[in-house]
């Protein structure tokens, strides 16, 4: 686990999950990525000398207000009431570690195309003038420069967050309580495959979303269906340990709420050990009315969460590995 000891008068260099969603106004909708991000920053506020911190919004084509990290900035300012310098793509690599404030942003990584290409020579700039790095990302687990090569070039250590997904997550695959259930929506064929990989590991899996039968939803396909939503609502009062990826219909309309606003009361209501994912997720939650602390625990990741269920591990924690054998 992350110490004081370890990033004490060092320059911090900080992947973090910043890709949130940002209204027409450009604010940001749903902050809960930025706040499980708190702890790994105040530490490093408390003990480094400077920190520096990158990550991505977004899949811009090239650089473009439109994805800036401003909105993010300007969250981050007002949940630590600390002024955030937003430093401009391009900016000598050395000028990052000089001055005030102690805590710097970068603009967004994916504004150089060499972040998504696994560029030595970007990972090389990124690390200029770093102690150490340290990675608090769960929900980046795709191959990039900064996941892949930086951890090759500095001492790379995990956060926080990063770690408490990983213990909640490796819990229901190493030792859950039964029967596991997982509730699963989408509508992309690549995530009903790896929800497909998934579903070996755990008692019974219902799905939800485009991914439930036409039987199973209501007559515009848009939500679950009463009897299907009351069968869901009877295995959820069964399990001990559920894991849900996505709401069940399309509650952002206002009108297709019902079934994934029923699942969430009685999930809160069971005693199951419940774990929820997804960004998707994360938006229903506050907008049908409940709180993120009414379950036992909520990802920050969605296809990342999926992906760890599946293989057992994540990317970083693979790097990691080895670069201790190497």
């Amino acid at each position: 686990m992350l110490t004081k000891e370890q990033i004490q008068n060092k320059n911090v260099l900080l992947r973090a999950d910043l890709d949130v969603p940002i209204s027409q106004e450009g604010r940001v909708k749903n902050d809960y990525r930025l706040l499980a991000l708190l702890p790994t920053i105040k530490l490093c506020l408390e003990h480094a000398k400077k920190t520096v911190i990158i990550g991505h919004l977004g899949r811009p084509t090239g650089e473009g207000s439109s994805l800036s990290l401003a909105p993010v900035r300007d969250s981050l300012n007002r949940l630590l009431n600390q002024s955030i310098l937003l430093l401009p793509s391009g900016i000598s690599p050395g000028e990052r570690w000089k001055g005030e404030p102690p805590l710097v942003l970068m603009e967004n990584l994916r504004f150089d195309p060499r972040e998504e290409k696994l560029d030595r020579g970007f990972a090389n700039e990124l690390a200029i003038g770093a102690d150490i790095y340290i990675y608090e990302a769960f929900a980046t687990y795709r191959d990039s420069t900064s996941l892949t090569l930086i951890p090759e070039i500095l001492p790379t250590l995990t956060g926080f967050r990063f770690d408490e997904e990983v213990q909640t997550l490796q819990k229901v695959l190493n030792n859950p309580l039964h029967p596991t259930l997982l509730l699963a929506s989408g509508t992309k064929q690549n995530k009903l495959e790896i929800i497909n990989k998934v579903s070996q590991k755990f008692d019974q899996v219902l799905l939800g979303g485009l991914f439930a039968k036409q039987e199973d939803r209501t007559p515009d396909g848009f939500d679950l269906n009463e009897t299907t939503t009351s069968r869901f609502i009877s295995s959820i009062l069964e399990a001990k340990t559920i894991v849900l990826n996505g709401p069940v219909g399309m509650y952002e309309d206002g009108i297709h709420g019902q079934a994934t606003k029923a699942i969430f009361k009685t999930i809160i209501d069971s005693q199951a050990y419940s774990i929820l994912g997804g960004g998707d997720t994360l938006a229903a939650i506050p907008v049908l009315g409940f709180s993120y602390a009414s379950f036992s625990f909520v990802s920050t990741g969605g296809g990342a969460m999926l992906e760890f269920l599946a293989s057992g591990t994540h990317p970083m924690l693979e790097t990691l590995k080895n670069a201790k054998l190497s």
